[in-house]
């Protein structure tokens, strides 16, 4: 009988210990858990390893668990690898992504682009991580990569969001930034603010044009500014040594764009002027330089589609004329000849004749008056080519003139110098006897000779050594530009 109960107390034993559950604070485990812990205040602590001590576990069994302290994650041995408690298998990709600066201002003062860093580490699998933005910029913004967007493993690229100095417009701007690997996708924002410009607008003429000035803008800090010339409106001078536009007093780390859809005149020199101040003259004077279309006193971007242009200088003038002892009553008289030069394009004034108050006999001519506007035709100097009878008494001194005027400069080009060339024949009428004729010689060899050379043509744009974006330096003479694009 003993022997009876002894066998059913093992196998009941054998029994219980083959279909064991274990219950740590609860006394009756769920059927389903071999162990099953309860606490409202512990936890299961898993053995803290390593990623060595990890990797040193020989012939792990499948499923055996850890906590990495290295990567402060639950990871498990699928027979294969160790996977993290997220992963799905062993060559899942799995990788982090950042960025250096995640906002940006883009001022276009110091400059037209900003760029930030993105970088990926890759923390699990070996695929290529390839990275792509999504954005919507207004006309005038661009955003590329710098560098190659698919990295393997680790590595970063630099995101460039980069705006046009006159046709972007200001605001904030996000730029989503996605990375993928597999079915593994991270995203970022970038988000830029593009300071808008001052905007100035020029819908009517204007005469002598002072951006600073005109605007009332102030001189520090420096400034950027979006100026706008409207079609068929132009800006002149009122004198050629005034420019017809000047960006005035700014900051000279101030940003301009100018976009110009206008007519920009320099203003034409005049021509020379015949001045007799003496007993003898032999000579002439140069025409004036012509004014500057633009001066520039700061960095300037340009987007030209109207017409810039230099003004022309004047022509010279040229002349040779005498004094004669004075004469009762009249007093000196002034002989001889003297041609003025024109003026130049655009509105430059003709030279005029000064005798120096006394009366002149022979050929004194004032320059043409050059035209106005876009279209100006410069002034020509006078031309002389036919014999002029000057009869005193029984004398008739005949001069005969081969000569002209210095003419004035179209847009950009300069004046001509005046020429001069003349013969002088004297007739003596004597009683009985008749005319007795005689060529008098120039004292001196003074004739024929060209007058002074004209003035410089004004600039279509004058840089002073400040950076133009938009037009090289050079000399044009096209629809558009007329003159020199030069630092000075």
């Amino acid at each position: 009988m003993k022997k009876i109960f002894s066998l059913t107390f093992l196998l009941s034993l054998l029994y219980f210990v083959c279909d064991a559950q274990v219950g740590i604070n609860i006394l009756i485990p769920d059927s389903s858990a071999v162990l099953q812990l309860e606490s409202n205040n512990k936890g299961l602590g898993l053995s803290r390893l390593t990623t060595t001590q990890r990797d040193a576990i020989s012939n792990p069994l499948k499923g055996l668990t850890i906590f990495n302290t290295q990567d402060s994650v639950i990871e498990y041995w699928n027979g294969e690898c160790w996977l993290k408690v997220y992963e799905k298998n062993c060559y899942e990709c799995a990788f982090n992504l950042t960025i250096d600066d995640p906002t940006d201002t883009l001022d276009r003062i110091v400059s037209d682009s900003v760029s930030s860093i993105i970088s990926v580490q890759q923390t699990h699998g070996n695929q290529q991580i390839s990275i792509i933005f999504i954005s919507s910029l207004p006309q005038g913004v661009n955003v590329y990569f710098n560098g190659n967007p698919t990295i393997d493993s680790t590595g970063s690229v630099e995101i460039v969001v980069k705006a046009d100095m006159c046709s972007a417009v200001g605001g904030n701007f996000p730029i989503m930034i996605q990375a993928f690997c597999g079915d593994v996708i991270h995203f970022l924002s970038y988000n830029v603010y593009i300071r808008p410009p001052v905007q100035f607008t020029i819908p009517v003429d204007q005469l002598d044009y002072n951006l600073q000035a005109i605007n009332n803008l102030p001189t520090n800090p420096a400034q950027y500014i979006l100026l706008h010339v409207q079609s068929s409106v132009e800006l002149k001078a009122s004198d050629h040594t005034i420019p017809a536009y000047t960006s005035g007093n700014l900051d000279p780390n101030s940003v301009v764009c100018v976009v110009n859809d206008g007519d920009i005149l320099g203003r034409g020199g005049d021509g020379g002027a015949f001045v007799f101040n003496g007993l003898l003259i032999a000579g002439g004077n140069a025409g004036y330089a012509g004014g500057d279309a633009m001066n520039l006193t700061t960095r300037t971007y340009l987007v030209n589609g109207g017409a810039i242009y230099g003004g022309g200088s004047g022509g010279g003038s040229v002349g040779f004329a005498l004094s004669t002892p004075s004469i009762p009553i009249i007093g000196p008289i002034v002989v001889g000849l003297g041609f003025c030069g024109g003026g130049g394009s655009e509105s430059g004034k003709g030279g005029v004749v000064n005798p120096g108050g006394l009366i002149t006999i022979g050929l004194f001519q004032n320059g043409g008056d050059a035209t106005c506007c876009v279209s100006s035709v410069p002034g020509l100097g006078p031309v002389a080519n036919y014999p002029i009878n000057i009869p005193i008494s029984i004398v008739t001194i005949t001069l005969t003139p081969s000569g002209h005027g210095g003419d004035g400069g179209t847009f950009g080009q300069q004046g001509t110098p005046g020429y001069l060339d003349l013969q002088i024949d004297v007739c003596v009428n004597i009683p009985i006897i008749g005319n007795i004729c005689f060529n008098i010689p120039i004292p001196g060899g003074l004739l024929p000779f060209y007058g002074p050379t004209s003035g410089d043509p004004g600039h279509a744009i004058k840089r002073n050594n400040h950076p133009l974006t938009g037009l090289p330096d050079g000399t044009y003479f096209s629809s558009q530009i007329k003159g020199k694009v030069s630092p000075y």
